[in-house]
């Protein structure tokens, strides 16, 4: 009774909002065209809305679908150090001096579609959830890199998103975005703009003290140039291009941001899209528009993704280690690589465990959200060289310590 009762729902929603898109795809800066073929298609197909339907059931009904495993204490103690002096050096940044957070992306960090139940919310990003930069709640519900900040800073902390946005509206633009400047479908040769969006938000004097207030901001960027290479002119997307797009949305952050430590989180393995086929109809029919070169590769194209996701993660590392990016003692770029080698997630009994992403098998959920702020926080924590290249599976939140209370950089990690 209840999946019916959704189905009828789904097709009346995904019908009115396949209208609605038409109606504003002109004044639009997203490009909907093959979104709009496609909900029309999908609209139209009872069988699809039916699995949909139960697909979506099946997930919301797991534990901790929404937001992850709740937390009741914060583990970390408050360390006797002198609280009130604000380093001079960003080698010397604490936790509790960071007053605000930014982040840079594509649709994995606007949370596009964490709380999807039906197909219309796959339109939906939920900002709000964003492991990177999400503040919806606090700690003890949703679990993100800035929930985790608040508890050091007595929550002055600024700059992170809220609520959600609509992928096809404003966007990127959304009032509660903040300074979460992700934009769903944005490769790596977009950043520079997104990066020329977040100087101009900091300039706006709205969020925080560019000149005074050290930041966090978390660049993560890759999948989609590695998802849709084949459907590109030939060599796009390669590694060198991909690195010259980094390099310069790095630069430009560099000249223009100062007292900040950027993450520089390397992109994870999509070979695993293709083992995500295994959710069944629901999860193949939308891989062909979230991830088609990587869900449904040819032989050749397995090769090239076999060449290519090494150096993504190799020639950013080359990028940093030149020391381009430390020639001020308030700015650098420490490369946070724990998506890199993570494994698509199992349950006890070896199967895939799709509780950890959306309804469509490809982006996350509140709990993949949550996993992966985990990992990014205790990747911050953790030593370069000693980094985690995974999901911190089965580990607690890393605390500081009184020997070494702060975010480790390629100098303090010596």
């Amino acid at each position: 009774m209840f999946v019916s009762a959704t189905f009828r729902t789904m097709r009346f929603l995904c019908v009115c909002l396949t209208i609605f898109i038409f109606i504003i795809s002109n004044t639009s800066s997203f490009n909907v065209t093959e979104y709009i073929d496609y909900i029309e298609e999908l609209s139209r197909d009872e069988q699809f809305l039916e699995d949909y339907a139960q697909w979506s059931a099946e997930l919301f009904s797991q534990p901790d679908y929404l937001y992850g495993k709740s937390h009741d204490a914060f583990p970390c103690p408050k360390l006797k150090v002198n609280q009130t002096s604000i380093p001079t050096s960003v080698h010397a940044l604490r936790p509790s001096d960071v007053k605000c957070v930014g982040a840079l992306g594509d649709s994995l960090t606007a949370g596009l579609g964490a709380h999807a139940l039906t197909p219309v919310g796959l339109f939906f990003e939920n900002r709000g959830a964003s492991w990177s930069i999400g503040g919806d709640y606090t700690f003890n519900r949703v679990l993100s890199l800035p929930n985790i900040v608040r508890q050091f800073d007595d929550n002055t902390l600024k700059g992170y998103s809220t609520k959600s946005s609509v992928i096809f509206l404003k966007g990127q633009n959304s009032t509660h975005n903040n300074l979460n400047v992700a934009k769903s479908g944005d490769r790596s040769i977009h950043m520079i703009d997104q990066a020329r969006i977040l100087i101009e938000r900091f300039n706006s004097n709205k969020y925080c003290d560019l000149k005074n207030d050290w930041k966090v901001i978390t660049l993560f960027v890759g999948g989609n140039d590695l998802c849709i290479f084949c459907k590109e002119p030939q060599g796009q997307h390669s590694p060198e291009n991909y690195t010259s797009y980094i390099n310069e949305t790095l630069n430009y952050l560099h000249a223009n941001l100062p007292r900040a430590l950027v993450n520089l989180v390397l992109v994870f393995d999509v070979r695993g899209v293709q083992d995500l086929n295994s959710g069944g109809p629901v999860c193949r029919l939308l891989h062909k528009r979230t991830c088609p070169c990587a869900a449904f590769p040819s032989q050749e194209q397995n090769q090239t993704l076999n060449d290519w996701i090494p150096k993504y993660h190799q020639y950013l590392i080359d990028l940093v280690n030149t020391g381009r990016y430390d020639t001020r003692d308030d700015f650098t770029v420490v490369i946070q690589p724990f998506m890199a080698h993570t494994k698509l997630p199992r349950t006890l009994d070896g199967k895939l465990d799709f509780s950890y992403f959306a309804p469509d098998c490809f982006h996350f959920s509140g709990k993949g959200h949550s996993k992966a702020a985990l990992s990014l926080w205790n990747n911050m924590l953790e030593p370069v060289g000693e980094k985690l290249w995974e999901w911190h599976h089965g580990e607690n939140i890393i605390c500081p310590t009184e020997e070494h209370p702060y975010i480790f950089t390629s100098k303090n990690s010596k």
